[in-house]
């Protein structure tokens, strides 16, 4: 062989194997580009997903504020709310314990009338027609109660409005005059409206009557049923002339009693405690057993339980 023919299969061979080398190095190339774009796609992708987290990050941070913001909201709402339910509960407790006090007041009363009986309700009207006098009460052991001690107030006026009627002349002895039918007309018209409860019309209708019947047989019966009713409308003042003029001008009338009563009852209302005080005690020590006594003796326990 010659040296052409040797350098031809020399040539042949390093030709043969740098194309084997360029393939395996364009396969090479072709796979790193291939893999850097890959890489590319990916960074890409992460660099979307990096912003996407950023936003929903911004978007989270946003709400949690606005949730936290509504938090402190409500539970500034719900310390307000405790702090009135605190109130209420006091509110309830203050109601229940006035319940409870109104429960002892009315059993107390409703003992007081099932000890003074059918006494201390206001009597048909049969039975103020037919009441009897009482024998004065003598002065020697036991005092006539005097209006000027405490001082009555002695207003002309009526709650019916206008002036009052004027008490008699002089105090009116043991009575034994009938009344008339006119008479008993106009007492009886006046005792039912108190009876039905309409104090403002009894007491126009007791002025009428006492106007003209000054001082007839049911005339102490009228003042102190007026005073009743003036009592009922809280009138004191009034109330406490009315019961006054029985006393003083009605010395032998069996309403006596019952209006040094309410005498001591309208100054009680009047908040007049020392002078309630004496007329209360006068009452029990001048009617021992009488119903005037018993309710007399127990308003005088509600005062001392009060600390008057």
């Amino acid at each position: 062989m010659n040296v052409f023919a040797l350098v031809f299969v020399r040539l042949r061979t390093v030709v043969s194997v740098s194309s084997r080398q360029l393939l395996l190095l364009a396969l090479t190339l072709a796979v790193l580009a291939t893999t850097g774009q890959a890489q590319a796609q990916s960074r890409a992708r992460l660099a979307d997903v990096d912003a996407r987290l950023q936003r929903v990050e911004k978007v989270l941070d946003q709400s949690l504020l606005e949730l936290l913001q509504q938090i402190e909201g409500l539970q500034g709402e719900v310390r307000t709310l405790r702090g009135e339910i605190e109130n209420l509960n006091n509110d309830i407790e203050l109601l229940r314990k006035r319940n409870r006090d109104l429960y002892k007041d009315t059993d107390r009363r409703i003992t007081d009338l099932e000890e003074v009986g059918s006494s201390s309700q206001l009597p048909s009207l049969s039975q103020e027609l037919s009441e009897e006098p009482i024998a004065p009460i003598p002065t020697d052991d036991q005092p006539v109660f005097v209006a000027e001690e405490p001082e009555i107030p002695q207003p002309r006026t009526s709650t019916g409005g206008g002036s009052g009627p004027a008490p008699p002349v002089e105090p009116v002895g043991a009575n034994t005059r009938a009344a008339s039918a006119a008479e008993k007309s106009g007492y009886t018209k006046a005792y039912d409206l108190l009876a039905k409860g309409n104090n403002a019309e009894a007491v126009a209708a007791f002025d009428q009557f006492l106007r003209s019947y000054p001082d007839g047989p049911f005339s102490d019966n009228a003042w102190y049923w007026q005073g009743e009713a003036k009592y009922a409308e809280r009138s004191f003042d009034n109330a406490l002339y009315n019961f006054s003029v029985v006393v003083e001008y009605f010395p032998n009338s069996p309403k006596v009693p019952d209006s040094r009563l309410k005498i001591g009852y309208a100054l009680y209302e009047q908040q007049r405690y020392g002078e309630a005080k004496k007329v209360l005690t006068d009452v029990t020590n001048d009617y021992p057993g009488r119903s005037a006594a018993v309710l007399a003796r127990k308003r005088l326990q509600q005062m001392t339980r009060e600390g008057r």
